[in-house]
């Protein structure tokens, strides 16, 4: 027989255990990138010619895997902390203070959002497009304001976690 607090423990090893949609997205770009820079390898050292596209994509590729990986961290709480003040902070204190973090991360997320959705807007009107491949470079930008958007909706969910989650044996949790 498990005690509720046993329950709620294992319910969020099981969370933790799973991938998130973003991690799925991440490995897929990350499998993207290999397959797309050994082909540059092998053209290059076997066949004697380059593929022009390969270096760009994979850097436009990498942009995103990074801006979506902010969703993934968040949703860990992976981010970098100093915890040395949390440790001396009772449960409650713990809470509060990463409530606390968690409104000034959306505000600063917020902010960051407004300035990378203007971004696109001006490379958009400028008609930029990217030299290699000729994608249209907003294309590349969204990725800022999209991994944002992300990233704020997992601080959302972090958030309600952190006050309905039942907290383990460890000193703090992940986002408390």
């Amino acid at each position: 027989m498990t005690t509720e607090t046993e329950a709620a423990e294992i319910r969020e090893e099981e969370v933790r255990g799973r991938l998130s949609i973003e991690e799925w997205v991440i490995g897929s770009v990350l499998g993207a990138m290999l397959l797309i820079l050994f082909s540059q390898v092998v053209a290059r050292f076997v066949f004697g010619q380059s593929l022009v596209w390969s270096e760009e994509i994979a850097r436009y590729l990498f942009i995103w895997m990074i801006f979506i990986g902010l969703g993934a961290v968040t949703l860990r709480g992976e981010h970098i902390a100093v915890e040395a003040l949390l440790d001396k902070l009772s449960l409650r204190g713990r809470r509060v203070a990463g409530q606390v973090t968690y409104v000034i991360l959306f505000a600063v997320n917020a902010a960051l959002m407004v300035a990378a959705t203007r971004l696109v807007w001006t490379v958009q009107d400028l008609g930029q497009f990217a030299p290699a491949t000729e994608i249209p470079m907003w294309l590349v930008y969204v990725a800022v304001p999209l991994g944002l958007l992300i990233a704020s909706a997992r601080l959302i969910q972090s958030s309600v976690r952190l006050w309905t989650t039942e907290p383990s044996g460890t000193t703090h949790e992940k986002g408390i």
